[in-house]
């Protein structure tokens, strides 16, 4: 109520200087504008402030009220005109208000275009009163407006885009920019100033927002305005090497540095997911939130078996809002391509789809918890690495329970010392961790900056959480990834330009020649004559290089180098003077030959013929008529196919040469792995008994032979003789 009165105090005074300077202005002029005919009886009755007054009232009541509506429905329109449309419907408000007021105030027989100028004169004063007195200044009391609006959208079906939620989301985004940006922009003026005493004077004390720095006030601003844009600010945060040292201070604090929403919304998320309260469910549960991120926040809880768990429970009302940011930031970079050449060569609506695809998948936390999964399995042969354990039954869409790590943030200075483990076991334990999830698995933590890697301080090793991100790399992209860590340790120029050509989209024609020459003087300046080689460094250099010559890098494979770089900052985090593309190199190689043994060899094997047996049974005709028990057998340890070939008749002689040639194929894979186990036991015996390594030579030369002479006579049977 407060801020309606004061607003309306403000139209008061912002209308009645509007009629003033026009009527001067009419006088001045000699009525040439018309207007000292129309507005003379008005400004100098005995009814101007009543009247003024009533019709201040008015309009801020349709201002309040009608506005937001009306951008809501007209949002594109204002989009797509820069906001010139507002101009409009400014004017139709305040023709409705005229409208509305009592009689004797519509006694004003103005034409339209009169009606109209006075409009946006009043605007203009009205707003720059509002600036004056700081009543669009930012508020940081956590109060979110129509929270009833979006409780009702969130219960709508889940559909990508909604236009409503889009259009609400666009008038709440616009305005927290605005104020935002005058606050930021006026701080140091007298303006700001002028701003500070106002809020003293009207509210009793000063506004919170006085006392924080730029950087803060944006970082506050991207926590207002919700998750999309602190998971953006993230991304810039991971930019450490580009950003001052206060920016990236104040954009870390968005990993974990987010109020919390009161525990009974918190409770009503999980009986909503999990159907039964908390108290039912666990044996204890902690009201008061352990941590708060931009999508969720932690509850400390206690299984009925005395597990501690911790139950992470999403904000309420957050995919709506998610979708809706989505929604709207794919319109204004739809508009920004279509006035911008850059912007179509940096294709930002397939970066903002990859982005918000992203996003939308770590909101299901059945996502998370496959993935919690699948990484604990990839990593149960490591030291000093952990992944929390899952509780499916006491998780869902939107809560997840996982077991208590009691640990403390990498980045927390001296933490490893006083637990009394060594920073260089620890960071090589976790980049052992890195190397295998991104060049030897293709299944890696998407989002690993320190603040998502604990130090369990039971368990002694390193802990990954939020594992709501996920990249996946196929075997060519971890071998181009190879490709890329060897390129950066050689010094290969020449190779890093022509993986970057292979591996990338072209949005418009290049000089290759110019690009090659550019990608050779970036790795002079930051590895051959660089004091000491950053490989992060590079990193920021090579996607400035690949956007200045509009080249879209692969999603995965950018995932991937991601999150090379936040391990780099983990690295960092841990005090430690590791070398990590040396010590990646020679972890790459150890950790692939420890992937090459004789079990995965004959695993391997064993699903090559399981789909040699799958191709061949495609390939037979009639496949109804055939009997086939290869399945039953091939579970037993061997792999016999019966088929029946009574029907079968006109189609043996192509179903012989179709399977001469796969069982050719499958002898050939098996000679070279059999070959190489076998050469490789000689091998490992001659050493170990000291007897000359040619007999595994010998041996090598035999069994090739054996396996030559076995594949021709396969591959060229002997004819058989014409029977009639």
């Amino acid at each position: 109520m407060r801020q309606y009165l004061l607003q309306s105090i403000v139209d008061f005074v912002a209308l009645l200087l509007g009629l003033i300077l026009i009527t001067v202005v009419s006088r001045i002029t000699d009525g040439h504008t018309g207007t000292a005919d129309v507005l003379p009886g008005l400004l100098f009755s005995s009814s101007l402030l009543p009247s003024v007054l009533v019709f201040s009232l008015i309009l801020t009541a349709v201002h309040w009220f009608m506005r937001p509506l009306l951008v809501i429905v007209f949002g594109s329109w204002l989009m797509r005109s820069f906001g010139l449309f507002l101009v409009i419907l400014d004017i139709f408000l305040f023709s409705v208000a005229i409208f509305l007021v009592p009689v004797q105030f519509q006694a004003i027989s103005a034409p339209w275009w009169v009606i109209a100028i006075v409009a946006v004169l009043f605007n203009l004063l009205d707003y720059a009163l509002v600036t004056l007195v700081g009543l669009n200044r930012p508020r940081l009391d956590g109060r979110r407006a129509h929270e009833a609006m979006w409780r009702l959208l969130e219960r709508l079906p889940s559909l990508r885009r909604n236009w409503f939620g889009e259009r609400l989301r666009l008038q709440e985004a616009s305005s927290t920019f605005l104020s935002y940006g005058l606050e930021i922009g006026l701080a140091d003026t007298p303006i700001g100033e002028l701003r500070r005493w106002f809020a003293r004077f009207l509210y009793g004390k000063p506004n919170p927002i006085d006392d924080l720095s730029t950087p803060a006030k944006i970082r506050v601003m991207l926590q207002q305005l919700g998750p999309t844009y602190v998971k953006l600010g993230q991304m810039a945060s991971s930019q450490s090497q580009t950003l001052p040292a206060d920016w990236t201070t104040e954009l870390a604090k968005l990993q974990s540095n987010v109020p919390p929403v009161p525990y009974e919304q918190a409770r009503q998320v999980i009986i909503s997911e999990l159907g039964k309260p908390p108290e039912e469910l666990f044996a204890t549960f902690e009201h008061e939130a352990l941590a708060a991120a931009s999508t969720a926040q932690v509850h400390r809880a206690t299984l009925k078996d005395g597990t501690p768990v911790a139950v992470k429970v999403q904000r309420p009302n957050i995919v709506g809002t998610v979708k809706a940011d989505l929604g709207v930031l794919q319109d204004v970079l739809a508009l920004a391509e279509d006035v911008s050449s850059e912007a179509r060569d940096f294709d930002v609506s397939g970066m903002l789809a990859e982005f918000g695809d992203g996003v939308i998948r770590e909101l299901d936390y059945h996502n998370e918890a496959y993935h919690a999964l699948r990484l604990a399995d990839n990593l149960k042969t490591l030291p000093l690495v952990h992944v929390p354990t899952v509780y499916p039954e006491l998780s869902g869409t939107r809560v997840l329970t996982m077991e208590f790590v009691h640990g403390v943030k990498v980045n927390t200075p001296g933490a490893l010392e006083r637990c009394g483990a060594d920073p260089v076991e620890v960071t090589q334990a976790f980049l052992r961790a890195m190397i295998k999830q991104i060049f030897i698995d293709g299944f890696f933590h998407g989002d690993p900056h320190p603040g998502n890697i604990f130090f369990d301080l039971d368990r002694g090793a390193l802990t990954y959480l939020d594992l709501g991100l996920v990249g996946r790399l196929d075997q060519t992209r971890r071998l181009d990834m190879i490709d890329f860590v060897v390129s950066f340790q050689q010094k290969d120029a020449a190779g890093l330009a022509s993986l970057a050509l292979r591996l990338t989209k072209k949005t418009r024609p290049i000089n290759v020649n110019e690009f090659r020459d550019d990608v050779n003087e970036m790795v002079n300046q930051h590895v051959r004559y660089a004091a000491r080689p950053s490989f992060e460094g590079m990193i920021a250099a090579f996607f400035e290089l690949l956007q200045q010559y509009g080249l879209s890098l692969d999603q995965q494979f950018t995932l991937a180098v991601k999150a090379i770089v936040q391990g780099h900052a983990v690295v960092t985090a841990l005090d430690s003077d590791l070398d990590f593309v040396t010590f990646a190199v020679q972890e790459i190689k150890s950790l692939t030959l420890a992937e090459v043994t004789r079990e995965k060899v004959l695993e391997t094997v064993n699903q090559q013929v399981t789909q040699v047996g799958k191709e061949l049974l495609r390939r037979v005709p009639n496949l109804q008529d055939a009997t086939i028990s290869w399945l039953d057998q091939y579970l037993q340890g061997k792999l016999v196919v019966r088929v029946d070939t009574q029907d079968l008749t006109d189609h043996i002689d192509g179903l012989g040469t179709t399977f001469t040639k796969l069982s050719a194929g499958l002898i050939i894979t098996g000679m070279i792995i059999g070959t190489a186990i076998v050469t490789t036991q000689l091998w490992q015996f001659s050493a170990e008994n000291k007897v000359l390594p040619y007999i595994a030579v010998v041996m090598f030369t035999i069994l090739l032979f054996v396996g030559s002479w076995l594949i021709w006579k396969m591959l060229h049977p002997p004819r058989r003789p014409y029977v009639g």
